[in-house]
C-alpha cells in the first residue's frame, strides 16, 4: 500500500534547504546580500553609459527598464546555473537518504529568487526617485514573476538530470546564457527590433516575460492578448516538460551519479 505524501514534511525540508542556502551564500561576507546587488548594478552602469552616451538610445524610462532587465536576467542566469548543479553537487546526500529530489532543484532556484525580490525593492526606490507614476498595471508583475520562477524551475529540472549524463552540459549552458543575453531584450527595448523579427525573438521564453515586466512597471511597450497567451503557454510548456523529464529520469539518478 502506497503511503500518503507528507506535504508538511516536504515544505519544511524545502524551506530549510532554501533558507540555509541563502544564509550560506553570504556567510562570512562583509557586504553580505549587497554582493548580489552589486553585480547587476555594476553591469547596469557600464551598459547605461555605453547605450545612452555612445549609441544614443533615448526611450522613455530607459534607465529603469535597463535595471529591471538586468535584475531579471541575472536571476535567470544565476538560478539556472545553480539548478543545473543542484543534484550532482549533493551526490552524497542523494545516495544516502531518500527524499523528493525535486526539492534540491526547487531550493536552488528559490534562493536567487529571494535575492530578486530584494533587488526589486531597490528598483522601487529608484523608481520613486525618478518619480515614476503608480499605475494599476503594476500588479501584473506578480503573475509575471510567477511565470519567471516556473519557467526557470522547469528549465533547471531538465538541466539537472541532463548534466548527470552529459557532464559538459554546464559549459554548454554557460555559453547559451552568454548568447541568450544578447538574444533577449535586456539592454535594448523591443521597439528597436524590426517587426518581422519580433516573433522569432518571442520564441525565447525570457523575452515575453521581460518585455511585459517592463510594461507592468514602467508602462513602456505594448501588451497584447496573443503575447500574453504565448507567455502563459511557454511557462506551462517548460514547467510541464521539466516535470516530465525530471520524474522520468529521477529513478536512475542514483545509479548514474
Amino acid at each position: 500500500m502506497t503511503q500518503p505524501i507528507d506535504y508538511a514534511y516536504i515544505w519544511r525540508l524545502f524551506s530549510a534547504l532554501t533558507w540555509n542556502e541563502f544564509k550560506m551564500r553570504y556567510y562570512g561576507s562583509v557586504l553580505g546580500y549587497l554582493w548580489s546587488l552589486l553585480k547587476p548594478l555594476a553591469l547596469f552602469v557600464v551598459l547605461y553609459i555605453v547605450f545612452t552616451v555612445y549609441m544614443k538610445i533615448d526611450t522613455p524610462y530607459y534607465k529603469l527598464n535597463l535595471l529591471l532587465g538586468m535584475m531579471i536576467w541575472n536571476f535567470f542566469a544565476e538560478a539556472s546555473g545553480a539548478g543545473i548543479l543542484s543534484i550532482i553537487s549533493r551526490y552524497t546526500l542523494v545516495r544516502k537518504i531518500y527524499f523528493p529530489r525535486l526539492i534540491l532543484v526547487a531550493s536552488s532556484v528559490s534562493t536567487p529568487f529571494i535575492g530578486l525580490l530584494l533587488n526589486l525593492l531597490v528598483f522601487g526606490a529608484l523608481a520613486a526617485w525618478e518619480q515614476l507614476p503608480l499605475r494599476p498595471e503594476m500588479f501584473l508583475i506578480v503573475p509575471l514573476l510567477l511565470c519567471l520562477y516556473l519557467t526557470t524551475l522547469g528549465i533547471s529540472m531538465i538541466l539537472s538530470v541532463l548534466i548527470i549524463q552529459v557532464r559538459d552540459m554546464g559549459a554548454i549552458w554557460d555559453l547559451a546564457i552568454q548568447i541568450g543575453f544578447w538574444g533577449t531584450p535586456v539592454i535594448y527595448p523591443m521597439s528597436l527590433v524590426p517587426e518581422k523579427w519580433r516573433f522569432f525573438l518571442f520564441l525565447n521564453p525570457m523575452a515575453g516575460i521581460l518585455e511585459y515586466s517592463r510594461f507592468a512597471m514602467t508602462g513602456t511597450g505594448q501588451l497584447t492578448l496573443s503575447g500574453v497567451c504565448f507567455v502563459l503557454c511557454s511557462t506551462f510548456f517548460f514547467f510541464g516538460l521539466g516535470l516530465w523529464v525530471f520524474f522520468n529520469r529521477e529513478p536512475v539518478v542514483v545509479e548514474e551519479l
